[in-house]
């Protein structure tokens, strides 16, 4: 890897991140640190830049992050190995994948539903299950192996095989445990290492995968494909996968739960996954049921009860700090919301979210109905705050409005 590829890594790694504290503090002196990053990967000297935090929301949740150095390694690998993984993926996994998603995970639920019950004129029963402690139960050597087989099939003998093989090494057996910055006190893991859940005090040595690095995230899409492949290849059945959560639809309940056994035995021998005791859950299609933070019943979608709780305390802080220096961070964050209960069958919620705001924020934002989001009222946009703030001058150019030059000085 020469300083363009270098460069060219870091500018796409930092081109949705620009605004994240790990990227500010990278790029006050990034040609330096970038020509260091250079150094120790052509010394093999590289250090795992990795911390960890305590995410509360929504519940508490161990996430082992990276700096902006490891990031832009892991972008690197990412974009080189992604196309090959992506050959190997079945249509029915949809965590970490352009164009799938949690969403479109629910929408194939309904329509396995649908089908097999063709039409709701026929039983079928909905099974889902849990992986417990996905991402501290990992197999490191299991997960090296198979993505260093990967490399070696899909790439020739030479530096870029190398390189690659050389991040997988660094990223994959980075060790948390002993080489992790704890950005949060000690005492908020207590619940996470009672319930063990965490990689860094309870896995054992050789398991343990970091929750937030891109790399990882990825390498549990491809880590159970020989396990969707079995589900959907050899079996023919409508099986979906969204990281840890599985669901099947199935027309005989006792067939299906004997096969839902078999899998569990198959993933426990061959991927050393064990599924979560208290999570099990079948039941015919006309009783509904739970998938991802989506409640199902016959062909309608809800909106999970924990993500209502979380978007009411959302509008409940916002509206302590109404005004315009926090509107664009409220719009963002309450939209996001938004966003995502306009794709259910949400449209109460959505109506009791937007009594919670407006009294607040009537005057510096409104609620489009058509579109189900919040806007910036007239003299508080981005692009007005911003001139306001900064003293600019709106000229109009052939029709355009367009920010020119500071207050004072003369248009070109």
């Amino acid at each position: 890897m020469d300083t363009k590829t270098f460069i060219d890594d870091y500018l796409g790694c930092r081109s949705n991140k620009r605004r994240s504290p790990d990227s500010v503090i990278f790029e006050l002196h990034w040609e330096r640190d970038l020509k260091r990053l250079e150094k120790d990967f052509a010394d093999h000297s590289l250090v795992p830049f990795l911390y960890a935090f305590i995410s509360p929301r929504p519940r508490p949740r161990e996430v082992i992050a990276c700096l902006m150095q490891g990031k832009i390694l892991q972008y690197h690998f990412d974009i080189k190995i992604r196309p090959e993984v992506e050959k190997r993926l079945t249509d029915r996994t949809y965590n970490n994948r352009i164009g799938y998603g949690p969403d479109k995970a629910i929408q194939r639920l309904m329509q396995d539903i649908r089908r097999v019950s063709q039409n709701f004129t026929r039983d079928c029963y909905v099974i889902t299950r849990d992986i417990q402690a996905y991402f501290p139960s990992t197999n490191l050597d299991r997960s090296y192996q198979r993505y260093r087989e990967l490399i070696e099939e899909a790439f020739p003998e030479g530096e870029e095989r190398d390189d690659l093989l050389y991040i997988l090494m660094r990223t994959n057996y980075s060790y948390p445990a002993e080489h992790i910055h704890l950005r949060s006190p000690k005492a908020k893991w207590d619940p996470i290492i009672a319930a063990g859940k965490s990689v860094i005090f309870n896995s054992e040595p050789g398991r343990g995968a970091c929750l937030g690095n891109q790399y990882w995230q990825v390498e549990k899409n491809y880590d159970l494909n020989d396990f969707d492949h079995f589900q959907v290849d050899d079996c023919g059945l409508p099986y979906i996968r969204f990281v840890d959560d599985m669901a099947w639809v199935v027309e005989n309940k006792e067939a299906g739960l004997a096969h839902v056994a078999l899998s569990e035995k198959k993933l426990l021998e061959e991927h050393g996954y064990r599924m979560h005791p208290k999570k099990r859950y079948c039941q015919h299609y006309t009783k509904g049921g739970q998938f991802i933070s989506a409640w199902f019943k016959m062909n309608r979608v809800y909106v999970g009860n924990r993500v209502v709780r979380s978007a009411e305390n959302v509008v409940r802080e916002w509206n302590r700090n109404a005004g315009p220096a926090q509107l664009e961070h409220f719009l963002a964050s309450i939209n996001s919301y938004l966003g995502l209960m306009k794709h259910r069958n949400a449209y109460s919620i959505i109506r009791n979210l937007v009594d919670r705001a407006l009294p607040r924020w009537e005057k510096y934002a409104h609620f489009n109905d058509e579109r189900r989001c919040f806007q910036a009222n007239p003299g508080y946009t981005h692009n007005e705050l911003i001139m306001q703030r900064y003293h600019f001058k709106l000229h109009k150019y052939h029709g355009k409005n367009r920010t020119t030059q500071r207050l004072g000085v003369s248009a070109a």
